[in-house]
């Protein structure tokens, strides 16, 4: 018995459920073209075409639906049985996010859990990487997405935006600020989003248009690749810089940041976190517990209510 490889069958199964290779290819956290040479890999090692492909679209043909119906039953297959398998044994919940958040949100926050949850164990994992949580690669994941992308098996932690936020050290040695322009000759630091870019993440110029009718100093300051980095310049007392919902709400609630403008002149996204699962079945009683707790956290962190993790 000679199988096809592993790889190419997931990406078919994939590609053949959500019927476009650009949201499988999300789906899999991989390009388009790269779904497309797996098909193409697999057709060749089969010897026959599974997709009636036109000019914009693709379809499966007869031989694409059978070889699906089939896929889908081995995968369900393997995936119950290593559900079955966790069931036995449980082991950690095993978390993974990107690093900002991490260090700004999630670690404050998980040894109060740990310490009213005893018996469960918890694994994190800060990466910019990619997991597939279809493949047991993590039990949860905090993913920074578009918020008009599905996302079935996921909740809302925050709705992202960006704000002016300083220390209050330094807000102090600046002197007042009551309007944008206010802040055109102050020490701006800067988050140049680095492996990012197409993320169109707001930057101080985009602020500076948006409140003051010009772009504003681009030079000069500081400049750091991750924001979370930028926040703790700002912490430090370093200068101004553009905080976010997620990351600078702690530091916010601990006075170690203020916001000179309060509520206003911010810059909204269409960008949020969402806490993420794998599809294939409902969360376990331990995760579910874990899952309410931080969307309990997220709530009160936006709302500025005292929660359960440390401030």
């Amino acid at each position: 018995m000679r199988l096809p490889s592993l790889i190419a069958l997931r990406t078919f199964e994939v590609a053949a459920r959500s019927r476009n290779f650009t949201d499988a290819a999300q789906e899999l956290s991989v390009t388009p073209g790269a779904v497309s040479r797996q098909i193409r890999l697999l057709e060749e090692e089969l010897g026959v075409s599974l997709f009636d492909r036109t000019r914009n679209t693709v379809s499966l043909n007869d031989n694409g639906r059978r070889l699906a119906a089939t896929v889908a039953q081995a995968f369900e297959l393997l995936a119950r049985g290593a559900d079955e398998l966790r069931g036995q044994d449980e082991g950690p919940i095993h978390i993974t996010c990107a690093p900002s958040i991490a260090s700004h949100w999630l670690m404050r926050r998980l040894n109060q859990f740990s310490a009213e949850n005893p018996d469960i164990t918890l694994s994190l994992e800060a990466t910019e990487q990619l997991v597939d949580l279809e493949r047991g690669e993590a039990t949860l994941a905090i993913r920074f997405t578009t918020d008009d992308t599905p996302m079935p098996a996921s909740e809302l932690l925050f709705h992202e935006a960006f704000f002016p936020v300083c220390s209050p050290a330094y807000l102090e040695q600046y002197g007042a600020v009551r309007e944008p322009r206010d802040l055109l000759r102050a020490r701006l630091i800067h988050t140049h989003w680095r492996n990012t870019a197409n993320l169109h993440l707001p930057s101080w110029e985009d602020w500076f248009a948006r409140y003051v009718g010009e772009p504003g100093p681009v030079k000069g300051g500081m400049r750091f690749g991750l924001i979370g980095h930028a926040i703790q310049g700002a912490v430090s007392g370093q200068g101004f810089a553009l905080g976010s919902t997620a990351l600078a709400t702690d530091d916010i609630a601990n006075g170690r940041l203020v916001l000179p403008f309060g509520e206003s002149c911010r810059l909204a996204t269409p960008w949020s976190y969402r806490l993420a699962w794998s599809r294939r079945s409902p969360p376990a009683e331990k995760v579910r517990r874990l899952i309410d707790w931080l969307l309990a956290e997220a709530r009160a962190s936006v709302s500025g209510t005292p929660g359960q993790g440390p401030r």
